[in-house]
């Protein structure tokens, strides 16, 4: 067959432009056939079948056979099983078995019924998830779904918050159509987890142990329409009415009291060698701010010079440092942030070497430091002795300090030692100190240099040698020793054992003649050659996720700041450093990695956008709270605009005001634990690792690197600062502070300090403005369309509905919906059916994994295998196993997702999104078109009815066959 079209051809061309999608016959994805569709006003409304768990008649006539459960009365006073953990307790807990009514054609659903006040209240305020223990849903004994981030998932994922206070809320999942098909009945089990951690590194740490009961578990109900209403009579609760919140503002003082705390350890105790990029950035912003004790102290220069010099060595000796760098994939781009922010001040200190060799020593006279001395460290362990250890400038060999050891008791002893460890190769090596002594008497005092392997090893034992006892002035002691095989680095421990006085001065390590230790280059060598390195690696490895490539992008165009100070002629020009910026938000389209010429290499075509038209990042499809990138947002801008000769950025700013305004439209109003008023993400038809609901937020969210008010102080966007404002009078901001006062990271703390040093001051300054979230009830309707992700997002006078079509689609058009229905009083969530149209023949087959329904694609993770660790316990199979996906066509010049060595099943761009969907749930259909170049129809649907255009407000008649053009949604609404 000569003239037989290629693969690729057949991709591209399928379903042209006109072909209307009756004519395409709207396939359900499903292995089973379709049923005919119900003409009836509200089909499948009616439950199939309802277990009521707790209550002996319905579990009797359901079959029910319970493990490690309890019964419980539970919220308003309903009945309800808990599922307990096992014993001894493992990752399994607790089980119910029982037989349900199925329909035999067509999708059977199952729905859960859970109240909505259920939390892990262990670790709200430490957010860290303890007891997230899991429900998950098994037909025929087979796994339904997947335990994590699968498009059909868990039947429930306890969250640190309530979800719907005061209320029942319903979940809803499809069971496959395969096991249903002929039947009437079939058994289902429901089965307790313990927490998942997505990015555990072996199975142990993403399989957490179940220490507590779960839940309850109130009813579970079968039946056809995915649209689930409950029968008439059932007690379902009514929303709380809401308040502002009250109180909080002792974490202010607590903020204050980190930052005061943290900036103080950085100038005087931490060890400049040893400081992370956060920590290395505090101290240079706290160099700037008035309220810092480092405020317009050389001191702090000098430190922050210090740990650039640590980064700069630790990079020669480990190349990993540049890619292991603090935040992954923005290499050492901080190091350019700090520079640009010091610049003025720096004097002639970067014409010095580079200090902290890691062959030398550091800090060898103790003339670095304030109380003790940094670089040097006293064990926990040696606090029992009684003794003390301080810096002294009363005494000094030479410079103007010491090391000064004392103790008390006949049996106490003081001990220290260097840190880091020092690199030592093969040979003869010269250990040696300088002690002065006052009335010492036992042990005495002396140095006992140790040795380690590469792995961190002690390799032998003591070696120690004494000064003489009494007193008596500066003596110098020395030890010689052949390094054994296999050390490769030196601790110097100097101690005093019993009573006395010890003053240690000109610590020494003298290399063997005949070893050449590198010496240190000039600061302004050094640096250059780490920022440029920093600057074209990442250039030729240009991540394509949404935030890895804005974090690469910041760091990118942050080394490049720092070769325009340090070196122009090697700096890249202005409005190419900003093009990986523009790049990374959507402004031009991505084009990826360079290669060692600085082609571009366009692993996703010439028109592939990192942020939709509509303004939310752009994965593989809609994300929650991944998708809240606006940290990242506000430090590309300030990149750009803080420091020596920053530069204005207004092109930036307005796009990045247009993606966080995106944001607040995917935004959930409702009340919190203590039923205050309260803004939410969105979550339940996020991509990601999503729990429900989702975390706090109206403008900008509380994280790592972001505090509530940031966006509004930076961007001064006068909608944005109402939502701020609004934040301010739920009463809201300071239970989001509570992580800036207590997490002992750096990151945070640069966090805490950013808030405290110049966005609360700012944001108070601003004007009040109107503005609200656009998905408060008072609110004004919109609808919002995003055919590049496929998601949907309206409000609906008293509804908001969110939908994602394209949901979870990783290998090939699954056939699924996600949809989160809010009213007041209810919430609903549910996986479903929908039908596509113009996808290809070439085809995925569903394996039998039941972690996830994907492979990690990646080098640095190969450890994990397709599908993550196997379970705890029994071998479990997937239900889904062996369902069919078709591919979606993708642009030509995007590489054949079959070509190229990758693991099997690893989730593949654009493959999984369908030309065109229709959806139905309840009142609401969405018929969307996701393609660049054809024209769909809107099939025949006489069970839906005439219905109103949201988006217009006509009337389209249950006849009516409106044509949708490239990228463009249909949302009609019936009700």
């Amino acid at each position: 067959m000569p003239n037989a079209p290629r693969r690729r051809d057949v991709l591209k061309y399928a379903g042209a432009t006109g072909v209307a999608a009756t004519a395409l016959g709207l396939p359900l994805a499903a292995p089973a056939a379709a049923a005919e569709p119900d003409t009836s006003p509200t089909p499948g409304r009616t439950p199939l079948d309802v277990v009521v768990f707790a209550d002996a008649d319905s579990e009797a006539a359901h079959n029910l056979n319970a493990t490690r459960s309890d019964t419980v009365t539970g919220g308003l006073g309903q009945p309800a099983r808990v599922l307990n953990p096992s014993d001894p307790a493992s990752f399994w807990g607790g089980t119910l078995k029982f037989d349900v009514a199925v329909n035999p054609t067509g999708t059977t659903y199952v729905t859960v019924r859970l109240w909505g006040d259920d939390h892990d209240d262990t670790s709200e305020e430490a957010a860290s998830g303890t007891n997230m223990w899991r429900l998950q849903l098994f037909c025929e004994g087979k796994q339904v779904g997947y335990e994590d981030q699968g498009a059909v998932d868990s039947l429930d994922i306890l969250d640190t918050a309530p979800r719907t206070p005061g209320r029942f809320f319903f979940h809803t999942l499809p069971l496959p159509e395969k096991m249903t098909a002929g039947k009437d009945k079939v058994t289902l089990e429901i089965r307790a987890m313990g927490r998942i951690w997505s990015y555990g590194q072996n199975a142990s740490q993403l399989y957490r142990t179940m220490t507590a009961a779960s839940r309850g578990i109130y009813r579970l109900y079968t039946h056809t329409d995915p649209y689930f209403v409950p029968p008439k009579g059932e007690v379902q609760g009514t929303a709380p009415t809401a308040t502002p919140r009250t109180g909080g503002e002792e974490v202010m003082d607590a903020i204050k009291a980190r930052v005061q705390k943290d900036q103080k350890n950085l100038l005087t105790t931490a060890t400049p060698a040893a400081m992370d990029g956060w920590a290395m950035q505090s101290l240079a912003e706290g160099y700037l701010w008035s309220g810092s004790p480092a405020h317009q102290n050389p001191q702090a220069l000098d430190r922050v010079l210090q740990a650039i010099d640590g980064r700069y060595m630790a990079w020669k000796a480990d190349s990993t440092v540049l890619t292991g760098s603090d935040q992954q994939w923005q290499g050492f781009g901080r190091v350019g942030l700090v520079l640009a922010l010091l610049w003025e001040h720096l004097g002639d200190r970067l014409d010095t070497q580079v200090t902290g060799s890691p062959y030398a020593i550091a800090n060898p006279g103790f003339e670095l430091g304030t109380g003790t001395p940094t670089s040097w460290q006293m064990p926990g362990w040696a606090t029992a002795g009684g003794g003390t250890w301080a810096r002294d400038t009363t005494v000094s060999r030479s410079g103007s300090a010491s090391l000064k050891l004392q103790a008390t008791t006949t049996n106490g002893y003081s001990y220290v030692f260097s840190a880091p460890r020092t690199r030592i190769g093969q040979g003869t090596y010269k250990y040696g100190a300088w002690i002065k002594t006052d009335g010492v008497t036992g042990v005495g005092a002396h140095i006992d240099p140790l040795f380690f392997d590469a792995s961190g090893k002690l390799v032998g034992s003591d070696h120690k040698v004494y000064a003489s006892k009494g007193t008596h002035d500066w003596e110098y002691v020395e030890f010689v020793f052949d390094t054994p095989a296999g050390v490769t680095q030196m601790e110097m421990h100097l101690r005093l054992s019993g009573p006395g006085t010890a003053w240690f001065d000109d610590v020494s390590l003298v290399a063997p003649t005949d070893t050449t230790t590198p010496v240190p280059p000039v600061r302004k060598d050094a640096y250059v050659d780490m920022l440029k390195s920093s600057r074209d690696y990442w250039r030729r490895h240009f991540p394509h996720y949404s935030n890895q490539a804005q974090i690469c992008a910041i760091g990118l165009y942050q080394t490049n700041r720092g070769l325009k100070l340090l070196a122009p002629d090697l700096a890249l020009p202005e409005d190419k450093a900003r093009d990986y910026l523009y790049q990374s938000i959507g402004m031009v389209p991505y084009l990826g990695p360079e290669d060692a010429d600085g082609k571009a290499t366009k692993p996703l075509g010439d028109g592939y956008y990192q942020v939709t038209k509509a303004g939310l990042t752009r994965e593989l499809g809609y994300v929650g709270s991944y998708g809240e990138v606006i940290d990242w947002l506000v430090m590309m801008y300030e990149s750009v605009t803080r420091g020596y000769q920053g530069q204005e950025a207004t092109e930036l700013r307005d796009h990045m005001v247009m993606m966080t305004k995106a944001r607040g439209k995917f935004r959930v109003i409702d009340v919190d634990k203590d039923h205050c008023r309260i803004s939410r993400i969105e979550t339940v038809i996020g991509w990601r690792n999503e729990v429900y609901p989702g975390e706090t937020a109206y403008a900008s969210r509380t994280a790592w690197d972001s505090n509530p008010v940031m966006s509004a102080a930076v961007f001064k966007d006068p909608e944005i600062v109402g939502w701020t404002q609004e934040m301010v009078t739920d009463g809201q901001l300071y239970p989001q502070l509570n992580l800036q006062a207590t997490h002992p990271w750096t990151r945070v703390g640069l966090n805490a300090l950013r808030f405290l040093s110049r966005d609360w001051d700012d944001f108070q300054s601003l004007a009040s403005r109107p503005g609200r979230i656009p998905t408060g009830w008072d609110q004004p309707d919109f609808v919002l369309t995003d055919e590049e992700n496929g998601c949907v997002a309206v409000k609906n006078g008293t509804e908001l509905f969110f939908a994602s079509l394209y949901f979870r689609s990783r290998q090939g058009v699954n056939n699924y919906a996600r949809i989160h229905h809010v009213t007041p009083v209810d919430q609903r969530s549910a996986t479903l059916r929908e039908r596509t149209a113009g996808t290809t023949d070439a085809t995925f087959t569903a394996r039998d994994w039941v972690l996830w329904d994907y492979a990690i694609n990646d080098p640095g993770a190969s450890h994990i295998p397709p599908g993550g660790f196997p379970q705890p316990g029994e071998t479990l199979h997937q239900a889904l196993e062996g369902d069919v996906y078709r591919l979606a066509p993708v642009p030509a010049d995007i590489p054949d997702p079959t070509l190229g060595v990758h693991f099997d099943g690893v989730e593949t761009m654009l493959v999984g999104r369908a030309p065109f969907y229709l959806c139905e749930y309840g009142d609401y259909l969405i018929a969307m078109n996701t393609s660049t170049d054809k024209t769909f129809v809107l099939p025949a649907r006489p069970p839906f009815g005439p219905a109103r255009d949201l988006a217009t407000g006509r009337t389209v008649g249950a006849l009516d066959r409106p044509k949708l053009g490239p990228r463009s949604t249909l949302v009609l609404y019936r009700g």
